[in-house]
């Protein structure tokens, strides 16, 4: 389009410059041969009709280059509108995708929920007194210790489980074992629920909860091993406080407690059991030791001590190190000092 106006300006120009060459020329042929031409004249009927016809011309492209601007402003602010519905449908179909996502994933999660209680209902059924032993094998708390008493490593085998899973210790087979036993079947992974607000080290260290009746060992405040624990009747005669570690005997003696005659250690009457870990509550006279009261373990039944089964105690011993800090308190005073030991729920799937 420009081209074009350009080449209509170099024409009028041309014709202009032709004209005046003309009436030069005409002029000096009027001198040449006598005779005169009146130049203006001359010059307006020579140039006029067809600057005229330029202009005219030139207007008429002057007028479609306006049309054309103005259709292509037209067709420019149409692009720009359907730019704008284009976004607007872009973000209307990623809300769209957003929210079925949203739903499939509710549904996902209904669909799992109906699917965990079918399964809850299936194993309430299925579980019954008589074989919940055989699923608790198969989690692998099942342990034949002692060889002549199967009603003892039945005992011992709840007790672990229970502990294991935080709840409040009693050794037999009732309600609330049987639910937890149903959230850990139904669950596709096992974590432990405690939290540990600021632990006293990073190493090793205990807590014995005197209301569920349990001990447990961390590192930092990671968990190592739960075991199940005797403490005193009442339970106040196990004392609550922060203690440490303050000696280590293996097969130690029994004093008598001022009520019995001294037993030497290492015979099957010593009820301190096969390992004594004593803590600074007195002089020393209390402490985590092992037992030959097999049953006890999981009552309210000590004269202040942590008494645990000898194997238990044995497995403990070698890992905790003199000094290590010792906490024992009842679930709400642990709760104060920053220790949550929370009951098993069902895990989420990845």
């Amino acid at each position: 389009m420009i081209r074009k106006y350009l080449c209509i300006g170099a024409a009028v120009i041309a014709l202009l410059h032709g004209s005046s060459a003309f009436c030069a020329e005409s002029s000096i042929y009027a001198e040449q041969n006598g005779a005169s031409i009146p130049p203006a004249a001359s010059e307006a009927t020579i140039t006029q009709d067809e600057l005229n016809l330029r202009q005219e011309q030139l207007e008429k492209e002057k007028l479609q280059l306006k049309n054309d601007q103005e259709k292509l402003k037209k067709e420019q602010e149409q692009l720009k509108s359907e730019q704008d519905k284009l976004k607007k449908a872009q973000q209307q179909l990623k809300l769209d995708q957003e929210k079925l996502k949203n739903e499939q994933e509710q549904l996902k999660k209904a669909q799992e929920k109906i699917n965990l209680q079918n399964k809850q209902a299936k194993l309430n059924t299925e579980i019954t007194g008589k074989n919940y032993l055989g699923y608790l094998k198969n989690l692998g708390y099942y342990k034949k210790v002692y060889k002549n008493d199967e009603t003892l490593n039945i005992r011992n085998t709840i007790l672990l489980f229970q502990s294991n899973h935080n709840m409040t210790v009693t050794g037999t087979w009732d309600e609330a074992t049987k639910a937890m036993l149903v959230k850990r079947l139904v669950s596709p992974s096992f974590t432990y629920l405690d939290t540990i607000k600021a632990a006293p080290s990073n190493g090793k260290w205990i807590v014995v909860n005197k209301t569920k009746k349990t001990l447990t060992l961390y590192e930092g405040a990671k968990v190592i091993k739960k075991y199940a624990v005797a403490v005193g009747n009442p339970a106040t005669l196990t004392k609550s406080g922060k203690f440490i570690v303050t000696m280590k005997i293996v097969n130690p003696d029994w004093g008598g407690g001022g009520f019995s005659k001294p037993i030497k250690g290492g015979v099957p009457e010593n009820p301190l059991g096969s390992r004594w870990l004593g803590i600074n509550r007195t002089d020393g006279s209390y402490g985590i030791h092992g037992t030959n009261s097999f049953y006890s373990i999981g009552k309210y039944i000590s004269h202040g001590c942590i008494r645990m089964q000898n194997y238990c105690v044995e497995e403990l011993y070698p890992l905790v190190p003199l000094k290590a800090n010792v906490w024992v308190g009842t679930q709400s005073e642990l709760i104060n000092w920053g220790v949550s030991q929370n009951p098993f729920e069902i895990q989420s799937g990845n």
